[in-house]
Parts: structure tokens; sequence; C-alpha cells
């Protein structure tokens, strides 16, 4: 009787098992793409080029103004932003403090600055995830009356669990030099409940 050669099975098995973990692994890549650099709106490759750049930026920055900023007004309820090179999430040598708890609806950032100043041109809110890529929403321009305070919209429906709000400042350093200049703030935040279903925030006109 002649003795069953399994080797073909064998190999076939081993290329379909290979074939099933690809697909597994191209399934799992497309449903959680790497993130990219939402943080300064830009591709992670181009950030990498300019990083130099944006450091100096964020440095001229922080030698110009000095502000505190604030939820709904409350200067008891300070928000912490850093420039998100210094962030925990981007850090890990970084240790983070205690993330500010927010509610959903009626959410509202002040922006104060130390005294009033024209070279503050601009200041755009977005919020974003910091664990999953595609979550970044343009939650609209802060509005301001005397360039002192500068206030958001007021804020609803908010997505609960752990996000980031991420502040994309436009500045000039003198009259002289019109040129707009970009810095950004990011700070995490938690907000309402991590068990109810997330939705798309809308800013309230």
């Amino acid at each position: 009787m002649q003795e069953k050669n399994y080797w073909p099975l064998g190999i076939i098995g081993v290329l379909l098992f290979g074939v099933f973990m690809v697909s597994v692994s191209i399934t799992i890549a497309l449903k959680n793409p790497i993130q990219d650099e939402s943080t300064y709106f830009d591709t992670k490759r181009n950030v990498d080029e300019r990083i130099n750049e944006i450091i100096a930026n964020q440095n001229l920055f922080n030698s110009l103004f000095s502000y505190t900023i604030s939820l709904n007004a409350n200067t008891a309820k300070k928000l912490d932003f850093v420039f998100p090179y210094y962030a925990p999430s981007h850090r890990p040598d970084i240790k983070g403090g205690e993330i500010v708890k927010i509610p959903a609806d009626n959410v509202r950032l002040t922006f104060k600055l130390d005294k009033p100043t024209t070279q503050l041109k601009n200041i755009t809110l977005f919020l974003d995830s910091p664990i999953q890529a595609g979550k970044l929403v343009n939650l609209g321009e802060f509005s301001t009356n005397d360039s002192h305070t500068f206030t958001s919209q007021t804020l609803d429906n908010l997505p609960n669990g752990r996000w980031k709000f991420i502040l994309e400042l436009s500045f000039i350093t003198d009259s002289r030099d019109m040129t707009p200049k970009k810095a950004y703030l990011e700070s995490e935040v938690f907000i309402g409940e991590i068990h109810t279903k997330d939705s798309t925030p809308t800013p309230k006109t």
C-alpha cells in the first residue's frame, strides 16, 4: 500500500494561513490608521522637516505674549495648555498631570492676555483625539472686542471621553513685519461620561 504524502497539504495550509494573517493585518491597519501630525496640521514628514522652524516660532510667541486660558470665564478653572512638543501625549518621558474634566455642553474657552496687543491676530480652536486618527474637528475662531480677551463660541454636544483641545494662534512680531507666524497649544480634557457613545461636536452660533 502506497504511503500518502501530506506535504502538499501542509504547504497549502501554511500558504492559506499566511494569506489569512495578511488579510487580518490589513483590516486592522485600515480600521486603526497611524495618527498623522494633526497637531501642526501637516504631514508627519513635513513636520519633521520643519520642526526647528516650529519650535523657533513657538519660542517667539512665548516671548511676546503672557496669557491665561480658562473655562467659561472662570479664572479659577484654568486649562493647562502647553506647546505640543512638550505635551505628555507626544513625549513619554514627560509625566502628565491630572486631566481636567469638563461638561459636554455649554463650554466656552477664554484666552486672556496680560495686556492688549494687536500682534495676536487670530485664534482657532480644534478638538482631536490623542489616540485615534481622523477625529480632528474645527470648533471655530475666537472673537474679541478689545484685543485683550478672546472667547470661543459656546460649544455643545461635545463627544464624551478623552480628548484634547488644540489652539492654532496666528501672530505678527511687529508692525514692520506683517508676515503671520503660527504657534500651537494643546490641553488634554476628559469630557462627560466615558461610557456614553461619541457624537459630533457642534459650536453654537
